[in-house]
């Protein structure tokens, strides 16, 4: 592995930590010390550890990447190894820090600050004569909470060779005409960057239940284009068909 280090990205209102690399007490330290600058720099209020790409580190390591959580309101562990999570569970820490296992609790433990407000994200329906009609209204009669809130799902995307990639993302953005998708998985991400092109090809888009959706829905979609921000990959994806009934 790599010396011990991390990069940055944003999915909405959070920011995202990946941490990368083999760690040892000196590049550990250094990388708390960088991050908790760039925190108070930015004045950070809701962060993301990402332990993916993070060789095994000790116990005093942890500790000293949990203290990166003081300062944000509200802080999310993701990707970390069994061992890692373990510590989490043995050792008390701040009420404010979640360990998430999947991007379905990611989103909930988020909500709403991970929804994308930038209109570019938004797609009006086109093919509808009423706002009511809509695949994206459907769906927001359909949510637990009456807001804007990010919404974990299943896109199976079939490719040119007619085969079946599916994976896991999160949808930061739902209005009538279609969702933006953006995933937080880097070894997700990096498939996903591999497909070109990707533009115009299908896909069945899978929201199951959660805290913030009661039911299952399923819907088709097409891909209408792939961003890229950094590291940060996500995907316009416009509905296609009618709304489930």
């Amino acid at each position: 592995m790599s010396k011990f280090h991390y990069s940055t990205r944003e999915i909405g209102g959070v920011s995202v930590f990946d941490l990368k690399g083999d760690p040892t007490f000196e590049s550990v330290q250094e990388v708390a010390w960088k991050i908790q600058k760039n925190i108070r720099r930015h004045r950070l209020q809701r962060i993301i550890l990402n332990f993916q790409e993070a060789g095994t580190m000790d116990a005093i390591g942890i500790r000293r990447l949990l203290a990166v959580c003081i300062r944000p309101k509200h802080s999310v562990i993701y990707g970390a190894s069994p061992e890692t999570i373990h510590f989490f569970e043995e050792n008390c820490f701040s009420g404010k820090v979640d360990v998430c296992v999947d991007e379905k609790a990611v989103a909930e433990s988020f909500g709403p600050f991970l929804f994308e407000k930038d209109p570019e994200k938004r797609f009006p329906a086109k093919d509808v004569k009423h706002h009511q009609d809509s695949i994206g209204y459907q769906l927001e009669r359909r949510r637990n909470q009456r807001m804007h809130v990010a919404l974990p799902l299943e896109l199976k995307i079939v490719t040119a060779h007619r085969e079946i990639v599916t994976t896991k993302a999160i949808a930061t953005n739902i209005s009538e005409g279609g969702l933006f998708a953006d995933y937080l998985d880097l070894e997700t991400a990096h498939r996903i960057d591999a497909l070109n092109p990707i533009e115009n090809l299908q896909l069945e888009i899978c929201i199951f239940p959660s805290a913030n959706f009661p039911e299952e829905y399923h819907v088709q979609g097409l891909i209408q284009r792939k961003e890229i921000r950094k590291e940060q990959i996500g995907l316009a994806i416009v509905f296609i068909g009618k709304s489930p009934e």
